[in-house]
């Protein structure tokens, strides 16, 4: 059996490296390993230099709150440019490898006493583009699998086990060298391994949802970013069903969270029901405009909010006019030297009201994050207030 384990960790795009840091607290003190934090990909790897059984056991007792799905990689190999190339020979190479992959030490430590298994193939192309579509790519893991487990059944929708295969093209070191390959031509890293089971992050801490809920993996992440001390108040001004005050102030319970939201029936049955399922009381909820803040001069530290995008909801000539006035109350409310953690996807409108002599004034732009939402390319503005 290998010495080591390969664990793919799904977290937010453009997050990784607070995706990293979360694995690292909360698993460095259980076996040495070795931490990839892939930018603006979405994944990061850990390379466990322990039993992969005791390195399962340890992950069932740690919950982490940027992960939104858990591979445990059983075979990392590079796919020949020449194979690449050709779709007919890639999908036979998929096949091939996935029949030739030893899955049978991660699917019984997973559970050694599972009878009757079910099965689904799933493939996940990320950022390489290619002309064969995820469906056909994972009907070739599937097939693969199949031929080796032909005991096993198809379940496309309740299945005990999700065989997964994704690619890149990598050029870090240590992943390189798990492949036996280097990064002279930017091979094609092909990995295929099984998902681990764990709670679905979409239901955690919340029972509603809006069509603009966002991810609470994603809120996870923003909030241990900001990361308020004790006795700090902490606004997000659109809070919509409250997924950001509610994952903030789960861990942070030593922070105020403030969630403000325009909408009646989103805030008193969604938001509100939403912090009456978790329970937690250090979330508060305000039925208000951000155009007109209900909250004393320079009262908030920390501002942690997701902008409306004029997508789903609203339109561009709406956001067009609530920016410049969004700014102004966040400048209003926010304390002297408070940062201000903002997303949104209207880059080039928001760049031009920072670019107003009033928000020069006021504002100094640490840093600007290429992050992802629901497939969308957003930013993380990072603002300090200078006044």
């Amino acid at each position: 059996m290998s010495k080591h384990a390969h664990l793919l960790f799904q977290v937010p795009e453009g997050l990784e490296f607070v995706a990293k840091d979360e694995i690292n607290e909360k698993l460095l003190n259980k076996f040495p390993m070795t931490i990839v934090a892939d930018p603006n990909t979405g994944r990061v790897h850990t390379v466990c230099y322990s039993q992969l059984a005791t390195v399962l056991e340890a992950l069932k007792s740690v919950h982490l709150l940027s992960a939104q799905s858990i591979m445990v990689v059983a075979s990392e190999q590079v796919i020949p440019q020449s194979i690449f190339d050709d779709p007919e020979k890639t999908c036979q190479f998929i096949s091939d490898t996935t029949e030739q992959t030893a899955f049978d030490p991660i699917l019984f430590a997973l559970d050694p006493h599972r009878a009757s298994p079910t099965f689904r193939g799933t493939f996940h192309k990320q950022q390489v583009r290619y002309s064969i579509s995820s469906p056909v790519l994972a009907s070739h893991i599937g097939f693969g699998f199949g031929n080796t487990h032909p005991e096993w059944k198809v379940s496309l929708q309740e299945f005990d086990y999700e065989i997964v295969g994704t690619w890149t093209r990598e050029a870090n070191k240590t992943l390189l060298d798990l492949a036996n390959t280097s990064d002279e031509e930017q091979p094609i890293l092909l990995w295929i391994g099984v998902t681990m089971k764990t709670l679905d992050p979409k239901y955690r801490n919340r029972k509603f949802f809006g069509k603009t809920s966002l991810n609470p993996c994603i809120a996870y992440c923003l909030a241990r970013l900001a990361n308020p001390k004790a006795g700090q108040v902490v606004l997000d001004m659109c809070a919509g069903t409250g997924t950001i005050p509610i994952e903030g102030a789960s861990c942070y319970r030593n922070a105020l969270w403030i969630g403000n939201e325009v909408h009646e029936k989103t805030l008193c049955d969604k938001a509100r029901g939403n912090v009456l399922h978790t329970g937690l009381s250090n979330v508060e909820l305000l039925l208000g405009d951000g155009r007109r803040l209900c909250l004393r001069d320079e009262s908030v530290d920390i501002i942690l909010t997701d902008l409306p995008w004029g997508f789903r909801e609203g339109s561009f000539v709406t956001i067009q006019k609530l920016y410049p006035k969004f700014m102004r109350q966040i400048g209003r409310v926010l304390r002297s030297k408070g940062k201000a953690y903002i997303v949104t996807q209207g880059h080039k409108l928001f760049n031009r009201v920072l670019g107003y002599p009033w928000c020069k004034e006021l504002w100094s732009v640490d840093e600007v994050k290429p992050i992802a939402i629901g497939g969308y390319k957003v930013s993380l503005y990072i603002l300090c207030k200078k006044l």
